[in-house]
C-alpha cells in the first residue's frame, strides 16, 4: 500500500443505480476507512449522489453531459489541481474521456480506467489517444481482460469486484416469506438484478412451469427494475416482480434458489451476494461466472438460453437438501476472497503503481 495517504476522485455519471454504482459506493466507502481522501465526482440528483451523501462521503457535483463536456473536464482539472488530487478514476465509457481530458488541462494527474463490462472497446484514432493517456486499467475479470486487448497488457491488473460479506452473511431470515404470505415450508426461487433481456429473465420464466411440476410448493420472485418487466409479465403470470429493493441482503437469505441466467456476465457482483446470504446458486456459465462458481461445488452452472437446463437444475437443489447443504457451504466459504477490504487495497496497489 502507498506510505503516503492519496487524494483520489472517483467518477460515475450515471443517474440510476445498479451493480456498477454499488461498486463504486462500496469503494468510496472502503477507501475512506483506511484512511484515504476520496471525493466522489457525480451528476446532482442522481442515485449515487444521494446516497453517498447520506454515507457522509465528499461530493463533488457536476454536469458530466457525456464524452465531450469541456466544461466538466476544465473545472475537475481545476479541483484536481486546486486540491492536490492523485488520482482520478474514471468506471464508464464516457467517464474515461472526462478524466483524460481533465489531465489534458491539468497533465500531472494520474488516471485509472475500470472496464465493467466485456463489450469491445472501440478502436478509432481518437479512442485509441484517450486509451494511450490512462496510466493504469483495472478489469474485473480475466473474461473482461481478454475483450480489452487496446489496452497493453502490463497497463492491466485484474481486481474481482467485492462485497460486504457480513452485511449478507448477518442477514435476518423470514421477512420475504412474511411479504409474499406463506409459510417456511414454501421455498423460493428467484433472480435479483436489473431486467433487461441480456439478464436471461425469459429463460428462468420459460423454466418455471418444469419447476411447479416437480416441485408444487414453491414461488417465484424477480427483484429488480426495468421497463422490459411489462413484456416479461406476458410470458408467466405465476412469477411475482417485486420491483426495485434497498432490502436486498434479507431477500437473499430467503432464497433457496438463487438464479443468474445471464446471456453475457462479465463478473457479476449479485451471485457473490447470494453465496456469502447463503443461497444455493444455480448460473449460467458465461463470462466471469465461471471464475465464481466452481460447478457441483459452490453452484451449479447450466447454458445460457436453455430452460430446460435450468428447470432441471433448479429441481435438482430444491429436491436434494444435501447437495443444496453442500453448494451453500461451498459457496459462503468461496465468497470470502470477494471481499470489500481486499478489492479497495488492491485497488490502491495500482494506484501507487499509476
Amino acid at each position: 500500500m502507498p506510505t503516503k495517504a492519496l487524494k483520489v476522485i472517483q467518477i460515475n455519471s450515471m443517474k440510476n443505480w445498479a451493480g456498477g454504482e454499488a461498486h463504486v459506493f462500496l469503494l468510496c466507502r472502503e477507501l475512506m476507512s483506511l484512511g484515504e481522501s476520496v471525493v466522489l465526482v457525480c451528476r446532482p440528483g442522481s442515485a449515487i449522489d444521494q446516497k453517498s451523501r447520506e454515507a457522509k462521503i465528499p461530493v463533488l457535483n457536476l454536469p458530466l453531459k457525456g464524452a465531450w463536456d469541456l466544461k466538466s473536464a476544465w473545472i475537475l482539472a481545476k479541483y484536481c489541481r486546486e486540491n492536490a488530487i492523485d488520482i482520478v478514476h474514471a468506471h464508464l465509457g464516457r467517464d474515461y474521456w472526462t478524466a483524460n481530458l481533465a489531465k489534458f488541462f491539468n497533465p500531472k494527474l494520474k488516471v485509472v480506467m475500470t472496464r465493467h463490462i466485456r463489450a469491445p472497446l472501440k478502436n478509432s484514432v481518437l479512442h485509441r489517444w484517450l486509451y494511450r493517456k490512462a496510466d493504469k486499467v483495472i478489469a474485473v475479470s480475466q473474461t473482461v481482460k481478454k475483450a480489452i486487448t487496446v489496452f497493453p497488457p502490463e497497463k492491466i491488473t485484474v481486481i474481482h469486484n467485492g462485497i460486504d460479506i457480513d452485511k449478507f452473511s448477518a442477514a435476518k431470515p423470514g421477512i420475504l416469506h412474511a411479504e409474499l404470505g406463506i409459510g417456511a415450508e414454501t421455498k423460493i426461487v428467484g433472480m435479483v438484478g436489473r431486467v433487461n433481456p441480456s439478464k436471461g429473465h425469459e429463460t428462468f420464466l420459460r423454466s418455471i412451469p418444469e419447476i411447479q411440476a416437480q416441485c408444487p410448493n414453491t414461488v417465484f420472485v424477480v427483484v429488480g427494475g426495468g421497463a422490459y418487466i411489462a413484456e416479461l409479465k406476458n410470458l408467466n403470470g405465476a412469477v411475482r416482480f417485486l420491483g426495485p429493493r434497498d432490502n436486498i441482503p434479507a431477500i437473499m437469505k430467503d432464497l433457496d434458489v438463487f438464479v443468474l441466467a445471464s446471456l453475457n456476465e462479465p463478473f457479476g457482483l449479485v451471485t457473490v451476494e447470494a453465496m456469502a446470504a447463503g443461497a444455493p446458486v444455480v448460473a449460467t456459465n458465461t463470462g466471469g461466472t465461471a471464475e465464481i462458481i466452481t460447478d457441483g461445488e459452490t453452484g451449479l452452472l447450466i447454458p445460457p438460453k436453455d430452460p430446460v437446463k435450468l428447470a432441471q437444475a433448479v429441481i435438482r437443489v430444491l429436491t436434494d437438501d444435501k447437495l443444496a447443504g453442500k453448494l451453500k457451504e461451498g459457496a459462503f466459504r468461496r465468497a470470502q476472497i470477494f471481499n470489500i477490504r481486499d478489492m479497495a487495497i488492491n485497488t490502491l496497489h495500482v494506484y501507487s503503481r499509476a
